[in-house]
């Protein structure tokens, strides 16, 4: 997957603005930018390259409706459920009163 870099000049010079400019008009937000975690637990967890574009693929959701505020929630991991694997997972948006799916929220 080709990688879309912001020419923002705020972009450049702020790392935490280049990731809310990470987009294109053509295809979205990338989703390998998200950030994963398990939900039960709270630990971050790491993907290998092209798993989260998949996952969101997958969800049926359009990138154009990712930002940075999404992030992919699993229902566990490796640490607080072993031998589990296959984890169900969901991508959701941060809000101020927590999170909702991103599908339920429409837009």
């Amino acid at each position: 997957m080709e990688k879309n870099r912001c020419d923002r000049s705020s972009c450049k010079s702020n790392p935490v603005a280049s990731l809310n400019n990470q987009h294109s008009a053509k295809n979205g937000f990338d989703p390998e930018l998200m950030f994963v975690e398990c939900h039960k637990c709270g630990r971050p967890l790491i993907w290998n390259q092209g798993e989260a574009s998949q996952i969101v693929e997958q969800s049926g959701i359009d990138c154009k409706k990712l930002d940075s505020q999404c992030l992919i929630l699993a229902e566990g991991c490796p640490h607080c459920a072993p031998g589990e694997g296959g984890y169900m997972v969901r991508v959701v948006r941060l809000r101020e009163d927590g999170y909702k799916d991103v599908k339920e929220q429409g837009h």
